[in-house]
């Protein structure tokens, strides 16, 4: 099997156009300028009804950190509803205490609220200092998959994380590699730490 690369995209245009440039998956999303957040239901149903790719769609309720109020957690267990309805691929979750650690709670709710689903934790998690124990409290949280630049700037800069986490996580969970990670340079990280999927808004090409 070859390497499976995720497009990001900010809005249905861009995952058609990304689905064109032959990406194998899609993080369906809305401003990402803001890092991204949960896409509008009708841009779900077109992406899932007319792209024939896996589709996993981004919960995150607004920009900012990932400490999320009652309300919010709600929102998200929602939205999460509506995807399960949709029969998409996967959700896209990730929250945070205060100070930066897993709130497993949260993620135990939400993973509840997913079913089926597959789920991915987002780059939230690069902000956790210990990612060794917060990969094993995902792992135990039945989490499927990490979205990780391995820290501070690009995923290539933090490869050697990277590939420690690749090889902690063995076949017990998949560490999906993005962060500056292009059509052009994710062969090389691919190479370097074992990834077997890579996430980029350019990792099929320019979208726009």
């Amino acid at each position: 099997m070859g390497i499976i690369k995720e497009a990001c995209v900010g809005s249905f245009l861009e995952a058609k156009k990304a689905f064109e440039l032959g990406a194998q998956r899609i993080e369906l999303c809305d401003n990402l300028k803001e890092g991204g957040t949960t896409p509008s239901y009708g841009t779900i149903l077109l992406a899932k009804e007319t792209l024939d790719l896996p589709i996993n769609v981004m919960i995150r309720p607004r920009g900012g950190n990932f400490v999320y109020s009652e309300e919010e957690i709600r929102i998200m267990e929602k939205d999460i509803a509506l995807c399960r309805e949709a029969r998409v691929n996967a959700v896209v979750i990730g929250a945070l205490t205060v100070d930066h650690r897993i709130d497993e709670a949260v993620v135990k709710r939400l993973v509840e609220k997913a079913g089926d689903l597959e789920i991915t934790f987002h780059m939230a998690f690069d902000e956790i200092e210990d990612k060794e124990e917060a990969l094993e409290q995902l792992i135990a949280c039945g989490i499927h998959r990490v979205l990780t630049k391995g820290g501070p700037g690009t995923a290539l800069a933090n490869r050697e994380t990277i590939k420690a986490l690749v090889k902690q996580a063995g076949d017990r969970i998949v560490i999906l590699a993005g962060g500056g990670v292009t059509r052009e340079n994710y062969e090389q990280l691919v190479e370097y730490t074992g990834v077997k999927e890579v996430h980029g808004t350019k990792i099929v090409g320019p979208l726009t």
